[in-house]
């Protein structure tokens, strides 16, 4: 982890929580949810689909696994160029893992629209 600096090791961890969290938050929520939850709700709050509870640990799990997927690839990347500078191991480990943290960011953001969506009824209707 941080075999490659120690910027690349906080940005290795801030990707590891980043990814877990939405699992973390998953495993507490769901299930206090019903068996079928609205899982698209218009402006007005009606509900146009329903669903089941479980579908809400979808987008966890991808986060999940598109983070540690990331992760392995800048290793894997970072690897491959250690012929090279070591500028450029870093630079490489440290795109990979900026990536990985901008989509998680992104998925996490949308789990919690998604959670919130759920819980209290109401969508914003995009």
């Amino acid at each position: 982890m941080f075999r490659y600096g120690t910027r690349g090791g906080i940005m290795c961890i801030a990707l590891a929580v980043l990814a877990f969290i939405p699992l973390v938050v998953a495993v507490v929520m769901v299930p206090g949810f019903a068996d079928s939850v609205p899982m698209k709700i218009a402006s007005d709050g009606e509900v146009l689909r329903m669903g089941s509870r479980y579908e809400l640990l979808v987008l966890p799990v991808l986060c999940a696994l598109l983070s540690l997927a990331t992760a392995g690839s800048a290793s894997r990347q970072a690897r491959a160029h250690e012929d090279e500078s070591d500028a450029m191991v870093r630079m490489t480990y440290e795109r990979f893992l900026r990536n990985g943290i901008i989509t998680a960011v992104i998925l996490n953001a949308a789990n919690a629209y998604l959670f919130y969506m759920v819980a209290t009824g109401r969508g914003l209707g995009l």
